[in-house]
């Protein structure tokens, strides 16, 4: 029998607190209920001062941006999300089948729209699920959440709000193995640095006989890659140009949309995309709020967000770097969008 259909309920740290409950099969673990990006204003002072300036790309995610990513994910150009659910559904039996039925732990959930897949496999054998995911937006867990419990009458939701960090620190263990989700390609927008850091974080709070499923996309045709990032909507340059508008409501900027442009590139050698803002004029910026002004030349760019393309060697070696072991991996060919599925050692 598997463990997690004996119908144990997780333990809950006592120093986590239960918000609310609205059905009997979602509870709401909260570690964090501040504004993540509330104490940011050092970093982006520090980003602003940098040659080349930067931004962080979590200024992308305010509720516009989001929404424009959603839009941008939809269109035809756009073949990350589609090329990842189409991996889901065709080998959903095949991840089970080498993971084992385990209780879920989604990095990033969101919506939880791919882990559907998952979670209709799990259905389909009958056997009950406990599903963590983690996510900085609460108010989108908690939609998530009630729909997936009122779709899948033997799921368990436990929704951890906040940062990977404060959210792994406070996951529940019982001595069952567990499944750790993190797709959508999110670790290849990240500095490689950032990626080992993130990943040795999760080697920590996992233990042998966990499994993780990665999402990543991989290097192939420059041109199919261009048109990803630069749809012929606009979608990718609006939710970019947004992070502008974050930081003038944030921080009390004055940054003029109209005086900047959206560049998206892919350095072919290095296997990366790279989006960058432009400014079409020289031009002073201030933020009110952080008492920094911004002198930006004509044809300036800010460093906005990167896209890691992979080799699957590549991407093998940096998981087994952080104790992980590759045991199986399915690639899309056409868009060559990879799932890969390893072993805590």
């Amino acid at each position: 029998m598997d463990t997690i259909s004996q119908g144990k309920t997780p333990h809950l740290p006592a120093t986590v607190s239960v918000m609310s409950q609205s059905s009997s099969r979602v509870r709401f673990v909260v570690k964090s209920t501040h504004d993540p990006l509330a104490e940011d204003g050092p970093n982006v002072i520090r980003n602003l001062s940098l040659s080349p300036k930067k931004i962080s790309a979590v200024y992308v995610y305010d509720q516009l941006g989001s929404q424009l990513f959603e839009q941008q994910c939809r269109t035809p150009e756009y073949y990350l999300r589609r090329a990842e659910a189409v991996l889901l559904k065709a080998y959903a039996g095949d991840i089970v089948r080498q993971s084992g039925v385990l209780p879920i732990v989604e990095l990033g959930a969101g919506t939880a729209e791919k882990t559907r897949i998952l979670l209709a496999e799990y259905a389909r054998r009958g056997a009950r699920c406990d599903y963590f995911p983690i996510d900085v937006d609460v108010d989108t867990l908690a939609a998530a959440a009630h729909g997936l419990a009122e779709d899948y009458p033997k799921l368990f939701v436990h929704c951890l709000g906040g940062t990977y960090e404060e959210c792994l620190a406070v996951l529940p263990r019982d001595g069952r193995p567990r499944l750790f989700l993190f797709l959508g390609s999110s670790l290849g927008n990240m500095e490689w640095h950032e990626m080992q850091a993130l990943l040795a974080r999760i080697s920590r709070h996992t233990a042998p006989g966990d499994h993780l499923l990665v999402g990543a996309d991989l290097d192939k045709d420059p041109a199919i890659i261009d048109r990803a990032y630069n749809d012929a909507a606009g979608f990718g340059a609006r939710s970019t140009l947004n992070m502008l508008t974050h930081l003038n409501w944030r921080y009390g900027g004055d940054f003029a949309m109209d005086q900047f442009a959206y560049r998206s590139v892919y350095d072919a050698g290095a296997r990366r995309n790279e989006v960058r803002i432009e400014s079409l004029a020289r031009q002073t910026v201030t933020l009110r709020n952080l008492e920094l002004r911004i002198a930006l030349g004509e044809s300036e760019l800010i460093d906005a967000e990167v896209m890691w393309k992979f080799e699957p060697t590549e991407l093998t070696q940096l998981l087994e770097n952080a104790g992980f072991s590759m045991m199986r991996e399915w690639i899309e060919p056409i868009y060559r969008y990879g799932i890969f599925l390893l072993r805590r050692q």
